[in-house]
């Protein structure tokens, strides 16, 4: 029974409502508006409760309804926020009063100084200033912070005000602008830090004490030209004051001076480096430790002075790393200008050192060691690289010659062969401190190959033959191949020393005969990575590389045994055409395919009768195609290409001879691909026509029209072609198949633009501008009637209830 939620009825007057109404006609509620539709759904529910408490039956008296007590409205979120913080505004007023302050004072001075006397400007100085300082201490210890810390800065303001003034008196004697620096910076510092000791622990004095010592440093290192003893003295002064920060917990002293400290420190180690030199610019071992050594000596040590702030074991460690490379860096110094060989003697030297010290410490403390030795690492690292680029370079040039008995170049390296090999071994071991994993087997195979390496680069910073550098990466390439087919986790090692293979091909190019040995070795490696190898993974990677370096080896072979370039190719094509029939996989196939081609090509382009060439070479293609497409059942679709490849030896032969009409060749097989065709699709009602029909019309049709296209035009044979496209889309059409529709449409869309393309030439400009314009005016204005339909379905849709 419905009782309130009765969509008959109004729920307000409980007037009848007529259907489809939207407001009521006795009240005017209106009906439509989403809250009627919530006020509907509200009355429903209170139907379902009113059923439900009547099915519950009589309600005891202690039970008895009492109206739920409404809840309270949600207060509003207060508003955000807008403009400029309370607190800000006595920061902001303060700040602009205290600088107001200070310029009334200097205008004061300038104004006030030529007719006060010396007392009474002493007396105006000295009063402003202890009445602005005990002003702003009394503000702060009444818990007026920003009021004390202006009014703080003021009076320090007026001191230094006062320290300039004593100085125009003539109070403070003769001396230069930077004497007046240091007395000025003196004073602010002392008095600052007394203020800044204070309970009221105010931070103005806290900044201007390190600023006052900042200022009284430089001046004092400008008095005395830049004294290394000064500055390693102020570096010393701001650890002071960061202790005492720390110490007494005034966190802006701490911070303020520690910047103060590495400002120092820096100025410090600078001008140490740069008093290295001679009086020539020439860094020797006594110009350092004869001059400036202690100092870069105590700039090591200082960088263990934030120990004294904060101890713990991350900062230990950091700070003792820091301090052992600034270390390094001193112990180095000395032999900057010896030349590379012993720079990089030097840096091997701490190279190993601190590696060596590093596998010796804990894990925990390794990296105190490690730090500094990475730092070594760089500049044996740079020359490594050098000797190894240098090493190629002279390796390739020697390749340019013809032979291997030629002598690579006898130019002293940029540094001495001998570095080469210990670098690559201490950063090998580097690594291995660096990161544990590289010490397994994988990591020690990349030792090896890198080693080899470097050991085959020393080898060519000498002057020896080329090819003991050949056989040496040839040698270490196959070693490396050999090793890794016992493992099945090879595949890294195999990739190395095949690329070591191919770098001694490349290199020994100027000899057939390393060529040749370089071949076989890869012609090797290929086979067992196919019979030997880490099956499935070597296979993919054996059938890619076989067919292309037995090409190699075969032609480089015919190369050493006489035999002209003309006559090597056709064995080439056999052996890969044997070997993809009798292993046939893609990877191989698609190999043998690049490394015929690329025979047959360089064959081609060699003989004098190109023409009997190519087809001789095509020839032998098609059937070693055709003949895989035969043997292999999972290869039928070989037949395509092969057929292809010796109709295309049939067509070059007969250019060769001259036969101007290919219709008398080219028709009738292409009638016996049709009937096979035919054969085909009425045998099977599910066989595509294009699949059994395409190969035949195109063999029909194509060659006609490639020899239209080539030549007149206005032609009967042009004729013939045109009524023959014409019948296949009308029988295709007619008969439903795709084959003859698509392959008559294409043919004769081809010749129809042929036939129109002489006069396309001759049509004037305006023609093709008028038809361009028409077209775009057409379509624009469809595209605009196309808007105005949508819009007005769209309105018929919204009018729709």
């Amino acid at each position: 029974m419905t009782r309130y939620g009765d969509p008959s009825a109004c729920p307000d007057c409980r007037a009848s409502l007529p259907t489809g109404a939207e407001r009521c006609p006795s009240c005017d509620l209106p009906l439509t508006h989403p809250v009627a539709a919530e006020l509907l759904a509200t009355l429903t529910y209170a139907d379902h409760l009113l059923a439900r408490l009547r099915a519950v039956g009589a309600v005891p008296v202690a039970a008895s309804f009492v109206p739920p007590v409404a809840p309270m409205p949600r207060a509003a979120a207060p508003a955000r926020r807008t403009g400029v913080r309370a607190a800000s505004v006595p920061k902001i007023l303060l700040g602009l009063g205290a600088f107001c302050l200070l310029v009334a004072a200097v205008i004061f001075l300038a104004v006030a100084w030529s007719w006060l006397g010396v007392g009474g400007r002493t007396a105006v100085l000295v009063t402003l200033t202890a009445a602005a300082g005990a002003a702003g201490a009394w503000f702060a210890h009444r818990g007026l912070r920003v009021a004390g810390e202006a009014l703080t800065a003021v009076s320090l303001g007026l001191l230094v005000l006062d320290v300039v003034g004593a100085d125009n008196a003539g109070w403070l004697g003769e001396r230069p602008a930077s004497g007046l620096a240091l007395v000025v910076g003196a004073t602010v510092a002392v008095v600052s830090l007394g203020l800044a000791l204070l309970p009221t622990r105010l931070v103005a004095p806290q900044l201007a004490t390190v600023a006052g010592a900042g200022v009284a440093a430089m001046a004092a290192f400008d008095l005395t030209d830049g004294s290394l003893w000064l500055a390693a003295a102020a570096v010393l002064v701001f650890a002071g004051l960061a202790g005492l920060g720390q110490r007494t917990t005034l966190a802006p002293l701490m911070w303020a001076a520690a910047a103060g400290a590495s400002v120092s420190w820096i100025v410090l180690t600078s001008s140490a480096l740069s008093a290295t030199a001679t009086d020539t610019g020439v860094i020797t071992f006594t110009s350092v430790w004869a001059g400036p050594g202690w100092a870069l000596l105590a700039a090591s040590a200082f960088v263990l002075l934030p120990l004294v702030v904060h101890r713990a074991r991350e900062t230990v460690v950091v700070a003792v790393a820091s301090a052992a490379s600034m270390l390094s860096l001193t112990l180095a110094v000395p032999f900057v200008d010896d030349g590379v060989t012993t720079v990089a003697v030097v840096a091997l030297g701490l190279l190993v050192t601190w590696t060596g010290l590093s596998l010796a410490l804990p894990r925990a403390w390794s990296v105190v060691a490690r730090v500094p030795a990475t730092l070594a690492a760089v500049p044996v690292a740079v020359v490594a690289a050098a000797l190894a680029a240098e090493a190629a370079l002279r390796t390739l040039e020697a390749g340019q010659s013809e032979g291997a008995d030629v002598l690579l170049g006898d130019a002293a390296p940029w540094a001495h062969p001998a570095v080469l090999l210990p670098s690559v071994a201490a950063l090998l071991v580097l690594v291995a401190a660096w990161i544990p994993r590289t010490r397994g087997t994988a990591g020690l195979v990349t030792a090896a190959a890198a080693l080899a390496a470097a050991s085959v680069a020393t080898l060519a910073l000498c002057p020896v033959p080329l090819w003991t550098v050949v056989a040496a990466l040839a040698l270490a390439g196959a070693v490396l191949v050999a090793d890794s087919l016992r493992r099945e986790t090879g595949a890294p090692e195999t990739l190395v020393g095949l690329g070591g293979l191919a770098v001694s091909l490349v290199a020994g190019r100027g000899s057939e005969v390393l060529v040749t040995v370089d071949l076989g070795l890869l012609t090797a490696a290929a086979v067992a990575l196919l019979a030997l190898g880490w099956a499935p993974a070597s296979r993919p990677l054996g059938d890619l590389l076989l067919p292309g370096v037995l090409a190699a080896l075969i032609w480089s072979g015919a190369g050493l045994g006489g035999i002209e370039v003309l006559d090597r190719a056709v064995p080439i094509l056999v052996v890969v055409g044997l070997l993809a029939i009798a292993r046939p996989h893609v990877e191989l196939e698609a190999s043998a395919a690049v490394a015929a081609a690329a025979a047959a090509g360089a064959s081609v382009l060699a003989a004098h009768d190109t023409a009997t060439a190519a087809s001789l070479h095509l020839t032998v293609a098609g059937v070693l195609v055709t003949a895989s497409s035969l043997v292999h059942e999972r290869r039928r679709a070989l037949a395509v290409p092969g057929g292809a490849l010796l109709l295309l030896a049939t067509w070059v032969r007969l250019a060769d001879l001259g036969v101007e009409a290919p219709e008398a060749y080219t028709l009738p097989l292409a009638a016996v691909l049709v009937l096979v065709g035919l054969r085909r699709v009425r045998r099977d009602p599910a066989a595509s026509t294009g699949a059994s029909l395409t190969p035949g019309l195109v063999l029909a049709t194509v060659p006609s029209l490639l020899w239209v296209l080539a030549g007149d035009p206005v032609s009967p044979r042009a004729v013939l072609l045109g009524a023959g496209c014409l019948t296949l889309v009308l029988a295709g059409t007619r008969l439903r198949w795709s084959a003859p529709l698509v392959v008559g449409a294409t043919v004769g869309a081809v010749l129809a633009a042929r036939e129109l393309a002489p006069y396309v030439a001759e049509t004037p400009q305006w023609v093709v501008l008028g038809v361009a314009g028409v077209l775009l005016t057409v379509v624009g204005v469809t595209w605009e009637r196309r808007l105005v339909e949508l819009r007005q379905a769209s309105a018929y849709l919204e009018r729709l209830r």
